[in-house]
């Protein structure tokens, strides 16, 4: 008996197209993220190199007296003797003046050169370091030291602290960075170029540092005459110098 055969049942994928788009377009939006072309690309070997200067005045806080005393008696302990008096006077005077322990310092040393000196007489040295953070102090320091007939500077060097340095370095940071982008601006507005990202940075390049005021001698004031001296503690003001050279890529 004849038997009629079925259909043969062949299986089909069926692909949904819908699917394949979304696929292309997240590939299609991960490359565009990845190659981010709204960014404007940097060449390596295109950059321009600018330093950027800024310089701050302000009036030191930081007052540091060097006086000197020399002993020539022809008694080694004879010197001797004498330089540790009057170390103990000087420390013990300006301790009640109000300076602190530790920011007094002495050093004694021993010159004994023939050659400039014919009397073939030891020479001895006391030389003290004293510093002191406040204006008022300071003119008290001054005035006592003018009366001790020192032989070397009786002004004090002023500077900054610690302190104050830091903060008026950040300061002329800050004005340097602007100042070597304003420079690049500027050359790329004459030049025909774009700034664009940093490539370098060399903080505190040609740093200047501070500049100090020379500090008055003895003789400069009269010390040792007959009338008593008399100087007023005049600190000015110091200038801070800050650099710092930036390499930036350009297009």
């Amino acid at each position: 008996m004849y038997q009629p055969q079925k259909p043969q049942t062949r299986a089909a994928l069926t692909l949904d197209y819908r699917y394949i788009c979304i696929a292309l377009l997240v590939a299609l939006v991960a490359v565009v993220f990845v190659w981010k072309p709204w960014q404007a690309s940097t060449s390596k070997d295109r950059t321009v190199q600018v330093t950027g200067e800024a310089t701050i005045s302000a009036e030191p806080d930081e007052y540091i007296f060097m006086p000197a005393y020399t002993f020539t008696d022809a008694d080694k302990q004879t010197d001797l003797s004498n330089l540790t008096a009057k170390s103990n006077e000087l420390v013990a005077k300006l301790k009640g003046l109000g300076v602190a322990n530790s920011k007094i310092k002495t050093n004694a040393s021993n010159w004994d050169y023939p050659i400039y000196d014919t009397s073939n007489n030891p020479t001895y040295r006391l030389q003290l370091t004293v510093t002191v953070q406040n204006k008022a102090l300071a003119q008290k320091v001054q005035d006592y030291l003018l009366t001790t007939n020192p032989s070397e500077a009786v002004t004090p060097n002023v500077s900054f602290s610690e302190t104050k340095r830091k903060a008026l370095e950040s300061q002329a940071r800050d004005a340097a960075t602007k100042d070597a982008r304003a420079k690049a601006d500027q050359s790329a507005k004459n030049l025909g170029f774009r700034v664009s990202s940093v490539k370098t940075v060399q903080d505190g390049a040609g740093f200047g540092g501070i500049v100090y005021p020379m500090s008055a001698k003895a003789a400069d004031v009269g010390v040792g005459t007959t009338s008593a001296p008399s100087l007023d503690v005049q600190p000015g003001e110091n200038d801070l110098n800050y650099s710092v050279t930036v390499t930036y890529f350009i297009r």
